[in-house]
């Protein structure tokens, strides 16, 4: 090596250096391939091949794969509903009903409500939030087992009403016992297929009452029952999020929407949406090109 003069070591390393430069262009041309041109050229009335740039060309294909990734991938259902249920969504949502509340204490429950439908609406939802409550309190009610209850108080108002008696004293405590069950049925049985019927017009007076009232007076009742207005809309809104989510991404086709943006981007705002994602990547893939380059240019000066 300290035989070579200048001449012969710019010689040695043309070689490697050609190659890096060869390798750099050749990726930094295939780079702006991707974009450039971005529109198609037309020589003689015949478009040139590889004009436009690939993905502008291929911008249709592009916007349709974003589009499934969008719709079928990045937003799923169950990403949707954690997102709906999340702490901070709710928290801002119990805020919001909170300051509604406060705002608007003095109006009337079924104004507030026309505020955000119509009487068809209004009648609509009315009558699934009367359902709502019918459902809740029949189950509760079922669930107290007033069967057994009312059993037992009418041996007790038999029991007391036969002592001392010739009847109370033919009748062993076992006999009235064993009319406990047939009345505990009947009871059951009779509730199970008449408590709707029974807690219908309950319910519908008791919501018509309560439409007539301010909110703030609505508000107030189902305070001094434990009960929070603002909770009874979170339960609402939580079993919405929960029930409708599919629908609610179907009925919003982000996907399609997602792919419809693509499409009507101008090839300009295609390569720089391109380029603000993977400038960095590209970069590396022209120098890599250099690098290449460079590393073919020293293998054959060794062979």
């Amino acid at each position: 090596m300290k035989g070579l003069n200048g001449l012969e070591i710019i010689k040695i390393l043309s070689g490697p250096v050609i190659g890096a430069i060869i390798g750099y262009f050749t990726n930094y041309i295939a780079v702006k391939m991707l974009f450039r041109p971005l529109h198609p050229v037309y020589l003689f009335g015949k478009q040139l091949p590889f004009t436009p740039g690939i993905i502008p060309k291929g911008q249709k294909r592009l916007a349709h794969a974003i589009g499934n990734v969008v719709g079928n991938t990045l937003l799923t259902e169950e990403d949707l509903q954690s997102m709906l249920l999340s702490d901070t969504v709710q928290d801002q949502l119990r805020s919001g009903i909170d300051g509604m509340l406060q705002e608007k204490a003095d109006v009337q429950l079924k104004q507030f409500c026309l505020g955000f439908t119509d009487e068809t609406g209004y009648d609509a939802g009315r009558a699934v939030i009367q359902e709502k409550i019918r459902e809740a309190v029949a189950e509760r009610v079922l669930d107290m087992g007033l069967g057994e209850i009312i059993s037992q108080k009418v041996l007790e108002a038999v029991r007391e009403k036969v002592s001392g008696s010739l009847i109370g004293m033919m009748l062993s405590g076992d006999m009235l016992n064993s009319f406990a069950g047939p009345v505990r049925d009947g009871v059951d049985r009779y509730l199970e297929g008449n408590i709707d019927a029974l807690l219908a017009p309950q319910v519908s007076q008791l919501w018509s009452e309560a439409e007539q009232k301010s909110l703030g007076d609505v508000d107030q009742l189902l305070d001094d029952a434990n009960i929070r207005l603002t909770d009874v809309v979170m339960k609402l809104y939580e079993s919405l999020a929960a029930q409708k989510a599919a629908g609610m991404l179907q009925m919003l086709q982000l996907g399609k929407v997602a792919e419809n943006k693509v499409m009507s981007m101008q090839p300009e705002e295609l390569e720089e949406l391109v380029m603000s994602v993977m400038k960095k990547e590209l970069g590396a893939v022209i120098n890599l090109g250099a690098l290449v380059g460079f590393v073919i240019g020293l293998l054959n000066l060794i062979f």
